[in-house]
């Protein structure tokens, strides 16, 4: 029986079981990050493994560290030459973390963009290491291939990306996240929030003048984000070059297979974005989506062939953790969902998140109510 003639218990079509999983997987990401910052903050043990807690925990402090030291020299560079002396050497040392501790205690940490920015950083290590990718110097066969293309556009955008992709790693290969691969909003709340610890510090501390510390941040903070391009993120480089391929329509399965396979993530979710007419995080949030169904759906939506959407769903569901059996219920719900049922399931990640998030508190087929008891 194929899903036309299937129904469910309340007698709507059974497409509208998927229209209701496609909500179900935004929320089922926003419940994830909200159980992540409440295990980090509030309640540890609550959603994390004890991997993931550690890598969080590990990318917020280095962060958090790395916007301190560049706001450091900055006021050191802006202190006026009557500036005491001790206060020059204080900004000149990072042995001991300012804001770390004191943001740590407040919910500016808590905004749950950060918290999914770290724990998507996190979740693409991983699967990065399952599916084979193991350096951040590794260069895919794929970006070989797209670079002997000779198209200098095309180029360029490789060469971006592999740079980017190569902030994803810290010294011991662990999983790293630059400020500048933040999201614009978590960038600037971050920077300023990191700004405002040290003002605490400056004037506790060093009794310089409110205004002055304030002057002097605000004037730091100001030339860093003067410096930075809200384009020029992992995520940002990854859509730039799935936009040039799609145009030059290369966007085949094979594309999307080889990325997969050679854990080149970013791309692989910003093409099949491309390809479904959605936003990259809506993909990946499919890619994560615990039940495994909502990539199949996005799939099947785009047309992609059994062959290469079995191996992706295969090779993603497997770094999950999924059974075979729950992988083998996956593929045959592929073969099952016609295109167009697919299609009408993603409808609603082609339009504004605000109307999604809003679909989802409001309670379509009582989603937002069952998630508010």
């Amino acid at each position: 029986m194929g899903l036309d003639d299937e129904r469910l218990d309340s007698g709507r079509p059974a497409v509208t079981r998927w229209l209701n999983d496609a909500v179900r997987a935004l929320d089922g990401l926003d419940s994830r990050v909200d159980r992540a910052a409440s295990d980090l903050f509030e309640y540890p043990g609550a959603g994390l493994s004890d991997q993931h807690r550690a890598q969080i925990t590990q990318l917020m402090r280095a962060l958090i560290g790395a916007i301190e030291d560049e706001l450091r020299i900055r006021i050191g560079h802006l202190l006026p030459a009557d500036a005491s002396p001790e206060l020059a050497a204080a900004l000149g040392s990072a042995q001991v973390a300012i804001a770390s501790p004191l943001l740590e205690r407040t919910q500016l940490l808590r905004e749950a963009d950060l918290i999914g920015a770290m724990l998507r950083r996190v979740d693409e290590h991983r699967l990065a290491l399952v599916l084979g990718r193991d350096s951040p110097y590794h260069v895919a066969d794929l970006a070989q291939r797209l670079l002997d293309l000779g198209d200098d556009d095309i180029t360029e955008a490789v060469m971006a990306l592999l740079i980017a992709e190569s902030r994803r790693y810290d010294q011991f290969g662990d999983p790293a996240l630059a400020r500048t691969d933040l999201p614009p909003g978590p960038h600037r709340r971050l920077l300023w929030g990191v700004a405002a610890a040290l003002r605490y510090y400056l004037i506790r501390q060093h009794a310089l003048p409110d205004m002055q510390a304030d002057l002097l941040l605000a004037q730091a903070v100001r030339d860093l984000l003067a410096e930075h391009e809200d384009a020029d993120t992992l995520e940002g480089r990854a859509d730039a070059l799935a936009l040039l391929l799609h145009d030059h329509g290369l966007i085949d399965d094979k594309l999307l297979t080889d990325a997969l396979e050679e854990g080149w993530l970013a791309l692989f979710t910003a093409a099949v974005a491309q390809r479904a007419g959605i936003d990259a995080a809506g993909v990946w949030s499919m890619i994560v989506d615990p039940a495994g169904m909502m990539l199949g759906t996005v799939l099947r939506a785009i047309d992609c062939e059994r062959d290469a959407a079995v191996t992706v769903m295969w090779r993603i569901g497997s770094a999950e953790g999924a059974t075979e059996e729950m992988l083998v219920e996956r593929a045959e719900a592929f073969e099952r969902l016609a295109v167009r049922e697919a299609a009408e399931a993603v409808l609603i990640w082609r339009l504004d998140p605000n109307y999604r998030r809003a679909v989802l508190e409001i309670g379509e087929g009582g989603i937002g109510s069952s998630r508010r008891r």
